[in-house]
């Protein structure tokens, strides 16, 4: 998100010292502040918690990505976007079906 550690505690109810101990690895989480972190980002505690294999895909990266970049925008964009996606996914299903007949 490129926040600082004073505004990720800001926006969690957690203080900027925690957050850098926890950053580094340096504090143990409890569940009630990792539900405050998650609700920071706007992620449910599954969602912040979910790591596939024990380690992020390359696609659950960009998936994530996506996701936090959407949760910033407002209803009226994100009507705009889904309209957007779903011009490109008839477009891209047009287009693999082309390339099966060729």
């Amino acid at each position: 998100m490129g926040w600082s550690q004073e505004k990720l505690g800001e926006r969690a109810n957690l203080h900027p010292t925690y957050v850098g101990g926890i950053e580094r690895g340096e504090r143990n989480v409890s569940l009630d502040n990792l539900s405050k972190l998650a609700s920071a980002f706007r992620l449910s505690l599954a969602e912040l918690l979910r790591l596939p294999n024990g380690k992020p895909s390359e696609r659950h990266s960009m998936e994530s990505s996506i996701m936090m970049l959407l949760r910033k925008q407002d209803r009226r964009t994100l009507e705009f976007i889904l309209k957007l996606i779903k011009v490109f996914d008839e477009w891209v299903t047009s287009e693999k079906g082309q390339q099966g007949k060729n």
